[in-house]
């Protein structure tokens, strides 16, 4: 009796096992949105200027829903300059920080990223770089690209375009972390199956 009261809760377990892996393998949804913040600033608008003009970055964040794993966009760094065309453009200095609010399931997570070099139209161009790149919130990974480049284009005849955008981009990858509620569920499901067929063996 006692052998097969344990191979019949073996057989319960095991089948949770395949349908929790199962669960996983699945593609999972997520949505989350995205905040930056530039330390010079302490907002998502930074202006840096030398004494040919100034050269001002905003972050724009995102929300996106994907159903992991996905490429994803975590928001745009948008230049604008009044330094003349071909002129020596402000250094670009400090860090950035990107905020990632997981939406569902709710969670939170920051990256930071160094901001380097010099930048004006037609001259220097400048540089975002994390050098910690994935962060994991709730049993999702986001993974960012680990260098941006921030230039403005040229457009015209001695440049002069208005506006150039880099996009911070990359990946979002795993699943859910079960909630403990539910784990406790399932464990408390599983000794009631397991009591369950011990009675009856118990009886017979």
């Amino acid at each position: 009796m006692g052998s097969l009261f344990k191979t019949t809760l073996m057989g319960a377990l095991l089948a949770v096992m395949v349908a929790l892996g199962t669960a996983e393998a699945k593609a999972d949804p997520v949505t989350f949105s995205t905040t930056g913040v530039f330390s010079v600033s302490g907002t998502n608008v930074a202006a840096f200027t030398n004494i040919n003009g100034t050269t001002t970055l905003t972050f724009n964040g995102t929300t996106n829903g994907v159903n992991t794993p996905a490429g994803a966009s975590f928001g745009d760094i948008v230049v604008t300059s009044t330094v003349p065309p071909g002129a020596a453009g402000p250094a670009i200095g400090g860090t950035f920080t990107l905020n990632i609010i997981q939406v569902s399931p709710a969670g939170a997570g920051s990256l930071v990223g160094t901001l380097s070099g010099t930048l004006g139209f037609n001259t220097g161009i400048a540089t975002l770089t994390f050098s910690t790149t994935s962060i994991t919130i709730g049993g999702f990974t986001y993974t960012l690209n680990p260098t941006y480049t921030i230039a403005l284009p040229v457009t015209g005849v001695g440049g002069g375009a208005g506006t150039g955008t880099t996009t911070v981009q990359g990946t979002v990858t795993g699943g859910a972390v079960p909630e403990p509620t539910s784990m406790m569920l399932l464990g408390t499901g599983l000794l009631g199956v397991a009591g369950a067929v011990r009675k009856r063996f118990k009886r017979s």
